[in-house]
């Protein structure tokens, strides 16, 4: 728990049912470092772990970036190894988190902004899975007014990060400007009415994830859907150690790819088609390119442009895979004997 509102309720909340159930929890707090006050957040989350009756976890880590992290994607793969740790060492089978139903129409229009697909616009799932780590979010179906109404009338104090007021960061604009504004001029309930559509987007969304087979079964061929990619292809995804040099040839197939095992911890990853605007750093470029220019350099067909499926990262919308070119240099297999995950584009 951070020490905002929302883990803060979800605190409340997990004391009483544990008194109710008699199961076990602890609190887990992760200090990024980042925010001059985060001592002083680690300090308050200790003390209302202790005022409670629970067991305290921390750590404090120095979060460094490395060669093309951005220092969020920096602190978020610290922030789960903190977890996967705790969750060998107690033995733990869940990790609540504190995310509300603000947090999902947040995370909506800010996925809508990259023109995700069903997979990426289905966003914060009430269980999800990151390697070892099972998450589960009991609040998605609760807003966060209600939730600090809740610990106002429970006489429970939370801490307020001091930049999310700056609207600089996109997710505080969505929160204080765009949301706000869409209540006030489209529709009052609008949070409330984004969830809904998302619950029926994460119904599409697991249609689509049992046609694709996940990489915790890595083993058979399974239908790309309808929605994110033509018809008559099929996806095999299965463990690897190392890659394989291919033949540089857009839309060839079959086409195979490996991506680094750690590189994809803690992704959503989305198969669709090329969109207006898509780029990537391909492997072995020291920039971004649009995969427009991509396309023209290739001299790739219009025909194979608009139909080959693709493979990009839901929450970024970086493309990082164009079957028959080359990996993004974000996911590239860093020798012969790394662990590494196989991609396999075949006609049906």
């Amino acid at each position: 728990m951070s020490g905002g509102a929302d883990s803060v309720a979800l605190l409340v909340l997990m004391s009483e049912l544990q008194k109710e159930y008699g199961f076990e929890a602890v609190v887990l707090h992760f200090d990024h470092g980042i925010r001059k006050e985060s001592a002083e957040d680690a300090q308050f989350v200790r003390r209302l772990a202790e005022r409670f009756g629970l067991e305290f976890r921390t750590s404090r880590v120095k979060v460094v970036q490395k060669k093309g992290e951005s220092i969020e994607m920096a602190a978020r793969r610290e922030r789960l190894a903190f977890f996967a740790s705790c969750m060998k060492s107690l033995g733990l089978d869940c990790i609540a988190t504190g995310h509300h139903m603000n947090d999902v129409a947040e995370t909506f229009l800010m996925r809508l902004k990259r023109a995700s697909g069903a997979e990426g616009l289905a966003g914060l799932k009430p269980v999800s899975f990151v390697d070892e780590i099972v998450f589960i979010r009991p609040l998605l179906n609760v807003s966060g007014a209600d939730l600090r109404s809740f610990l106002m009338s429970r006489g429970v104090a939370w801490r307020e990060d001091s930049t999310n007021s700056d609207i600089s960061i996109l997710r505080n604009k969505v929160r204080h400007v765009i949301l706000p504004f869409l209540e006030k001029e489209l529709d009052p309930k609008i949070v409330e009415h984004i969830c809904r559509s998302v619950g029926y987007l994460r119904e599409t969304a697991s249609g689509i994830m049992r046609r694709v087979e996940s990489v915790e079964d890595r083993s058979s061929v399974s239908n790309i859907p309808e929605d994110q990619a033509v018809k008559n292809y099929s996806l095999k995804v299965c463990e690897a150690v190392g890659y394989e040099l291919t033949p540089i040839e857009i839309g060839r197939l079959p086409a195979c790819a490996w991506f680094d095992a750690k590189s994809t911890k803690g992704r959503t990853l989305e198969v669709r088609r090329w969109r207006e605007g898509d780029w990537m750093k391909p492997c072995g470029f020291p920039h971004r390119k649009k995969l427009q220019d991509i396309f023209v350099t290739a001299k790739t067909p219009q025909n194979i442009r608009k139909s080959l499926p693709i493979v990009a990262d839901a929450d970024t919308g970086e493309v990082l895979w164009i079957p028959g070119y080359r990996v993004s240099d974000t996911v590239k297999v860093s020798s012969k004997t790394a662990s590494s995950i196989k991609f396999c584009l075949m006609p049906e």
